[in-house]
């Protein structure tokens, strides 16, 4: 039996042995909508969810500023936003008054030398401006309230303060918020680190509903729907891919329904359900981009531990080819080990406490509770696998071999070569 794992830009293949206990959990092979994607976007602008047309709502707006996802996700840009601005500029709104504003939350900004990749040459070509998101940067943000838990709701004054505001994303599982795209490209995308410090919080984050494919309860996609709400936004496009990263569905629309139209069909794709944990787990963080750095690498951990037994084993292909990640967050990383898991959870409690990618190495803590057995594939180097709790492995083979010797031959055996994309549920 052969599998291809995504491995940066390229992919790994398994040979396993057919006399494994293997179960192999895969996204339903849905076609991408490319060869229509035209009439299909047209269609989308025109006949949206919940809400008048694109070109109807942009009319009479004097400015327009579209929010846009970082260079961590796969959104499709390039295609989506030559036809927004399109209908914009049908609408009368002039090219020099729309701003593209990219949704960084914590992350680094991304550099104009990204600039063509993030949103494609046609519409760098158009002179569109374009700016980064900055968290902590007081000038640029702006008070609007708080959520009912008390998180204060800081937004980007960009954004408040254009006639018109459209955010664009992909809808994925996500391991905290349940889903992303829809309004998390407002909270977290596009807020002050003060909101990020509630948001991102311990208490949020270790709520065993601030999960993938949850929204029912979970205090992280409450906070962001309440920003959201206060914030505002007249109009949403997001989409859906397949494994091949083709476009698999168009929700357009008012903000929560298309949003909601979109989660249902991600959970009809991502959700796998297997009878019982496994012993083993060997799968990905789905290659680039979202395998950059160790950082992100953490939400392939966190859905590959959903399935494991206590004690099992994770073997993860991630690239890594950008390290670990922020100096903040590898501090944070040797903090765990010099201080113990519920030392550095009891010491970060608070706003107050509070430090930048926390809420990334406590999602890991949530993995190193249920297991240590991690062996890594990546292009990290030895100084940087301190950082990772991980044995380093030169190949996948060589994990599985390692991690039978752990567990035995007759070890179950989970594969999710698409990592966090695909949500690996138990059927009890």
């Amino acid at each position: 039996m052969k599998v291809k794992i995504p491995y940066g830009k390229e992919e790994k293949i398994l040979d396993l042995d057919k006399k494994l206990n293997v179960s192999l959990l895969k996204k339903p092979e849905f076609k991408g909508v490319w060869g229509a994607f035209d009439i299909e976007m047209m269609k989308s602008l025109g006949l949206p969810f919940g809400t008048s047309s694109l070109t109807t709502i942009a009319k009479r707006k004097k400015d327009c500023c579209i929010v846009i996802s970082d260079t961590t996700r796969p959104v499709p840009n390039s295609l989506i936003l030559p036809y927004i601005i399109f209908d914009l500029r049908f609408a009368g709104i002039k090219k020099e008054n729309i701003t593209i504003l990219i949704a960084n939350g914590s992350h680094e900004p991304v550099p104009e030398s990204m600039f063509e990749e993030l949103v494609g040459k046609e519409v760098l070509d158009e002179n569109i401006k374009i700016i980064n998101h900055n968290a902590y940067d007081d000038t640029q943000l702006k008070k609007i309230g708080e959520t009912s838990s008390g998180c204060p709701a800081i937004v980007n004054k960009k954004y408040l303060e254009a006639d018109l505001k459209i955010c664009t994303g992909l809808i994925e599982p996500h391991f905290m918020a349940g889903y992303s795209g829809g309004r998390k490209s407002i909270c977290p995308g596009i807020v002050g680190i003060e909101t990020l410090k509630v948001f991102h919080g311990v208490k949020a984050m270790g709520d065993p509903n601030s999960k993938s494919c949850q929204l029912e309860n979970n205090p992280v996609d409450k906070m962001a729907r309440e920003v959201a709400m206060m914030a505002g936004c007249d109009f949403i496009v997001n989409v859906s891919l397949n494994a091949k990263k083709e476009v698999t569905g168009i929700y357009a629309g008012d903000i929560f329904q298309a949003h909601e139209v979109g989660c249902r069909m991600v959970a009809y794709d991502s959700i796998v359900k297997i009878e019982e944990p496994v012993d083993i787990v060997i799968t990905s963080n789905a290659g680039y981009p979202l395998d950059q750095n160790f950082y992100q690498t953490v939400k392939g951990l966190v859905e590959a531990s959903e399935i494991l037994k206590p004690d099992g084993v994770i073997i993860m292909a991630s690239k890594c080819e950008k390290g670990i990640g922020k100096k903040e967050f590898k501090e944070l990383l040797l903090e765990v080990k010099e201080k113990g898991i519920k030392e550095f959870l009891k010491s970060h409690d608070s706003p107050e406490t509070f430090k930048s990618d926390q809420w990334e190495v406590q999602k890991l803590t949530q993995v190193l509770e249920k297991t240590k057995n991690i062996f890594m594939l990546s292009s990290l180097d030895e100084e940087e696998y301190k950082y990772t709790f991980s044995t380093k492995i030169n190949s996948l083979e060589e994990g599985l071999k390692n991690a039978l010797k752990l567990k035995g031959h007759g070890a179950k055996i989970g594969i999710i070569p698409q990592g966090p994309y695909v949500v690996g549920k138990i059927k009890n």
